[in-house]
């Protein structure tokens, strides 16, 4: 029986994938330990259904926010909408938000200009950003010159130990999870995790994506203990300590007041 504790750190409940067939999916994560997910909405289509969840399932810590992915064509009333779901639930995050100049052919300054308005939003409200990055480093490095949260979260982080050093000095978490299943040999990745300093360090599944076994397969928050044997034999460390640290990181993570 399984005796530690975990927090899955970024995952889609919401999504169609898992919601239908939510109850089963919380009840295997909760036998593997995990007590808790932190949901991540993408855009107004959704955010009710995370809304919805946190309603049901206290164990369910919401986020709402607007993927990179889906700037293009959101309804102009979008802002006010987000601002209306964090006053209502005051513990809740602002993600999934972000840049990205790889996956997607949005245009980066529209990207930029929807990013910076939750970005600012997390500032006034005191509230952490979680965080989409992939390959808009140096975008993501001019937004901060200009102010940023108290905290922020690079999930699924996939960049180099020095970039790690950087980030956080400007207040970054950073969390890890399928991906380092499917390239566990990759040595840029071990050494990013080797080089998060402990206090910053989390784990998620992003469940419904980012299994092992690539499209196709449905990620789950049950999975994420595979993630942290997989982190603690990487950094060194017993799972019970693992457990303890990233616990009382999300915990501090996710203070909604300074």
């Amino acid at each position: 029986m399984n005796t530690t504790t975990w927090t899955d750190a970024h995952c889609h409940l919401q999504d169609p994938a898992c919601l239908s067939e939510i109850e089963s999916i919380l009840d295997r994560a909760t036998r593997n330990g995990i007590r808790r997910f932190v949901v991540n909405g993408t855009c107004p289509d959704d955010w009710e259904r995370v809304a919805s969840l946190a309603d049901a399932h206290p164990a369910v810590l919401p986020h709402f926010g607007v993927h990179p992915w889906k700037v293009e064509g959101i309804r102009e009333d979008w802002e006010l909408l987000l601002r209306g779901y964090l006053y209502k639930y005051p513990q809740a995050g602002i993600g999934e938000i972000g840049l990205d100049s790889k996956l997607t052919s949005t245009p980066m300054d529209l990207q930029r200009k929807v990013f910076r308005r939750q970005w600012n939003l997390g500032r006034e409200l005191h509230r952490p950003c979680t965080i989409h990055l992939i390959g808009a480093w140096a975008e993501l490095h001019e937004e901060l010159k200009q102010g940023a949260p108290s905290r922020f979260l690079l999930h699924s982080f996939g960049g180099s130990p020095e970039q790690v050093d950087v980030f956080a000095e400007q207040n970054a978490w950073f969390s890890f999870g399928g991906a380092l299943l499917r390239t566990p040999a990759s040595k840029k990745l071990r050494k990013a995790i080797q080089a998060v300093p402990g206090d910053r360090l989390l784990l998620e599944t992003d469940s419904p994506f980012q299994h092992p076994q690539g499209y196709g397969h449905r990620q789950e928050p049950g999975n994420l203990l595979n993630i942290a044997e997989t982190v603690a034999r990487i950094r060194g460390v017993e799972l019970d300590d693992l457990s303890k640290q990233t616990e009382d990181n999300l915990n501090r993570f996710l203070q909604t007041a300074d």
